[in-house]
């Protein structure tokens, strides 16, 4: 433990940090796909995974107004976590699929326009 924070907690704030940072640096060299709701969401979702990481007595706080379990919460919040990071990697590699498309139907049409 560094500062009273276990390794998990650092390692969930390490990647919530990478994580708005890339974002918004996609964002401000304007990449292709990256729109403003996308960075809203992002910074959004993984600035609430780093307030939980800092500061987990507000997750607790929260989970026993709600009637959660202290322990149960830090599973859900785990898995919430891994969900959220699935989700990022499979739009991105969606979007990808689609700028392939995208640039095969182009080529495409271009050829059938030159052979006229």
């Amino acid at each position: 433990m560094i500062w009273g924070i276990s390794i998990i907690r650092w390692v969930l704030i390490i990647l919530a940090v990478f994580m708005v940072i890339d974002r918004v640096l996609k964002f401000t060299r304007r990449e292709s796909g990256q729109t403003l709701f996308k960075l809203v969401s992002s910074v959004l979702i993984w600035g609430i995974i780093l307030a939980i990481s800092i500061y987990p007595d507000f997750a607790y706080f929260i989970a026993r107004k709600l009637g959660m379990g202290e322990n149960l919460n830090t599973l859900i919040f785990f898995g919430f976590v891994v969900v959220f990071m699935l989700i990022f990697k499979i739009l991105s590699i969606i979007e990808h699929i689609e700028q392939q498309i995208t640039e095969v139907v182009r080529t495409t049409a271009i050829k059938k326009e030159i052979k006229k």
